[in-house]
């Protein structure tokens, strides 16, 4: 009798964690739609799969820290097991990723980081300085050295935009390349585009290069030189990841280089950190950690691809 309750009390036990394995829920937010968002929910989605539990994947339409909020929130009122976000707002996001972490609710930050380190776990994306500097070096490269270059970005306020700016910009001292200025099109293609035309308009051949800082930007500035009647290479362009438009820009040759990141591995990892942290109460023995000023993050890497 009491092997037969012991095996009834293991298998009471064992539908329990099933129940929760299936009842798990790990909400990813993204900053826009469109198709660097769609890889890192590709990784999200994936990782789900193999966990077997539910990724619930959100982007607002255009950036919007209003939105990520609201999300957020739901998020939190769901008790969901886990939540990754880029932050759009990486300051006033911060006293709502607390709010997650103080009830229990584990918190990492994908492509952007928060502002404070004490409102997530870990940042898992690219190394963005370092990118930017990545970036800056190509152009020096491209322009032999002296040039005028225009910045568009999709965002003043996001990490990730400032500190690959920092990093391109830091990458043109000591050379004869100068920044005109920067553009911020607020994550919107049809914006990047007019943006970048009144640049080409407005700064003649003093214009030299152009450095785009976010997935829609490549797209919109090689369109911008094409359809200003310029050949290609005439303004030299390096731009940020790699979808179906830039590559078709690099094959043209209106794109000179393209940093690529690794958004399915965002999303992928995000989830699994996530995962293991619910499950373990810290990260698994498979992550690797490296320290960038004091912050612990998980990089995801970058490339740099030319036509060549």
């Amino acid at each position: 009798m009491k092997k037969i309750l012991s095996f009834i009390t293991i298998a009471l036990v064992l539908i329990g964690f099933s129940l929760i394995a299936e009842a798990m829920t790990i909400g990813v937010i993204g900053q826009a739609l469109e198709g660097y968002w769609n890889d890192v929910n590709l990784g999200a989605q994936t990782a789900g799969k193999q966990l077997g539990i539910n990724v619930d994947f959100y982007c607002p339409t255009l950036p919007s820290a209003a939105d990520q909020i609201s999300t957020l929130e739901s998020f939190i009122g769901e008790r969901f097991a886990g939540i990754a976000i880029s932050c759009t707002d990486p300051s006033g996001v911060v006293p709502y990723l607390e709010k997650a972490m103080e009830e229990g609710i584990p918190v990492v930050t994908i492509d952007t980081d928060a502002a404070s380190n004490n409102a997530r776990i870990v940042f898992i994306g690219t190394a963005n300085y370092a990118a930017g500097y990545l970036g800056g070096e190509e152009m020096v490269k491209l322009l032999n050295g002296k040039g005028n270059v225009v910045i568009e970005t999709g965002s003043l306020s996001a990490l990730n935009s400032l500190r690959r700016i920092q990093g391109f910009e830091a990458a043109l001292k000591g050379t004869d390349v100068k920044v005109l200025t920067v553009l911020n099109e607020n994550g919107d293609p049809s914006t990047a585009l007019s943006e970048a035309q009144a640049a080409i308009a407005s700064y003649g051949s003093k214009l030299n290069g152009f450095y785009g800082v976010y997935y829609e930007d490549g797209p919109a500035l090689a369109r911008a030189v094409e359809t200003a009647g310029l050949k290609p290479g005439q303004i030299k362009i390096v731009c940020f990841d790699m979808g179906p438009d830039t590559l078709k820009g690099v094959e043209s040759g209106y794109v000179g280089g393209v940093t690529v990141q690794n958004p399915y591995l965002m999303g992928y990892l995000s989830v699994y950190s996530l995962y293991d942290i619910a499950k373990m109460g810290s990260l698994g023995p498979t992550y690797f950690k490296i320290w960038d000023n004091g912050a612990e993050s998980i990089n995801t890497g970058v490339a740099l691809v030319t036509p060549e």
